[in-house]
């Protein structure tokens, strides 16, 4: 599957009116809790998001684990394949060891928790950070690398048209390091 995602942060206001516009012309599909480990040091990874070609996290989602691969298909991550292997365990500590005998010592621990509804073939995601850090990212897959622009334009239109403001290359870059900074933890595995 290629991901096409846009997001934008909100301030405790606009995610609660946002919330309740989507409960109501929306569909909710569920409650997410989720921890996961973004590993560093492996091949395709670099701290800038924009150079970055890999990205591989350990991922716990309401007690479903995985290790999630995103691969970068277009310039400034705007399309990412995803490759997902499911773990029969309930929690990543196994994981954690497996990665750390194959050489990669440090992640950043992070948490969030998701409310996710769909509107007009989107799905929306309504993010709480730890520190109150609130955020949204509009996702809809492309089956080529082709159409990943269309899908990007059209999830654009959305936002829009729902008044959302939809972050850039570089303030995207900004957010995701305020987050890496505020609400997450570097740890060692």
């Amino acid at each position: 599957m290629i991901e096409v995602e846009i997001r934008g942060s909100l301030d405790k206001q606009a995610y609660e009116h946002l919330r309740r516009f989507l409960a109501k012309r929306g569909k909710f599909m569920g409650h997410t809790d989720r921890e996961a480990f973004f590993l560093y040091g492996h091949p395709g990874y670099a701290h800038d998001p924009l150079e970055r070609t890999v990205d591989i996290r350990l991922r716990n989602t309401n007690g479903t684990c995985e290790i999630m691969v995103k691969k970068k298909v277009s310039k400034n991550n705007e399309a990412r394949e995803e490759i997902s292997l499911a773990l029969k365990d309930n929690n990543l500590e196994t994981a954690k060891k497996v990665v750390k005998a194959v050489g990669i010592d440090k992640a950043l621990q992070i948490k969030r928790s998701s409310d996710v509804y769909t509107y007009q073939g989107v799905e929306w995601s309504l993010v709480r950070a730890p520190k109150n850090y609130f955020f949204y990212e509009a996702e809809r897959p492309a089956k080529t690398k082709k159409d990943a622009k269309k899908v990007r334009d059209g999830l654009l239109e959305e936002a829009f048209r729902l008044g959302l403001k939809v972050f850039n290359s570089e303030e995207d870059k900004k957010f995701i390091y305020l987050l890496f900074q505020k609400a997450d933890k570097e740890i060692l595995l």
